[in-house]
């Protein structure tokens, strides 16, 4: 199992996450395209690739959270098929091999007893524009030997989204993200449909939770952090230490190392 921690707003250069990373001893890094610093445009991949060998560091990559593959407009969702496709290709070059991204629950109408969700209303068309961009991808990511994880983000337990996922999973090199935060929130029905595709999961954004307020200091919250290791250690699986802060790193990294030798 390999630990890792995320590009932090803080931060504004690629240095000092690989500084923080060397001083906790961490595997990887998992970049994020929804920071400047982060764009691959803005990252040699050689770089990165020549980093990795004289550190031992890896390193993966979170797409931008609005990244929406089932846009119902066309040149939208071609927009972010071509950004994938270039990502990677990028990823490819940088030694990269896994691709975290969302899957966009959509656009909701707030009626006076309930909110809609235009994606769910019209969820056949959802599904297909979805589909259409993962076959795409797919053929990339299987010929660049590189997995496109699908993150759960409290909305897994919708039925568009499972019925999408469902279809997603069938092609290569499509997997699953398990943010056990993201999870908490949903009151795990998130957990519900990934423990039933659970072969599927090859990455875990891993960080503690109260009630509805996660991306909390590990063991400082509600979550059975041992447990969700146990998990992630029995499927060999990366897992990203996805707290949002320096210092809040560092004191989940500290907790884990001491509950360790509990």
């Amino acid at each position: 199992m390999k630990l890792g921690m995320p590009a932090l707003v803080e931060f504004n250069s690629l240095n000092e996450l690989i500084e923080l990373c060397l001083e906790l001893n961490l595997n990887f890094i998992e970049l994020n395209m929804n920071m400047p610093y982060n764009f691959i445009e803005n990252l040699n991949p050689v770089e990165l690739k020549n980093i990795s060998k004289e550190t031992n560091i890896q390193f993966t990559m979170h797409m931008p959270d609005d990244a929406d593959l089932g846009s119902f407009y066309e040149s939208v969702r071609k927009g972010y098929v071509e950004l994938f496709l270039d990502t990677i290709d990028w990823a490819k070059e940088a030694g990269v091999k896994l691709l975290n991204m969302h899957i966009i629950e959509g656009a909701k109408m707030t009626l006076p007893n309930k909110k809609v969700y235009i994606y769910d209303q019209y969820s056949e068309n959802y599904k297909s524009n979805f589909i259409k961009s993962i076959s795409i991808l797919s053929k990339k990511a299987r010929k660049n030997d590189l997995i496109l994880a699908i993150e759960n983000s409290s909305n897994f337990g919708k039925p568009f989204v499972q019925k999408t996922l469902n279809e997603a999973l069938t092609y290569d090199n499509i997997k699953l993200a398990w943010d056990t935060g993201h999870d908490a929130v949903s009151n795990f029905t998130d957990k519900e449909y990934l423990m039933k595709k659970k072969d599927f999961i090859a990455h875990m954004h891993l960080h503690d939770a109260s009630g509805r307020s996660d991306h909390q200091v590990l063991f400082e919250g509600d979550l059975k952090i041992k447990e969700l290791l146990n998990f992630a250690e029995e499927k060999n699986i990366t897992v990203l230490i996805e707290v949002k802060t320096a210092e809040a790193l560092k004191k989940s990294i500290y907790n884990l190392r001491n509950e360790t030798f509990k």
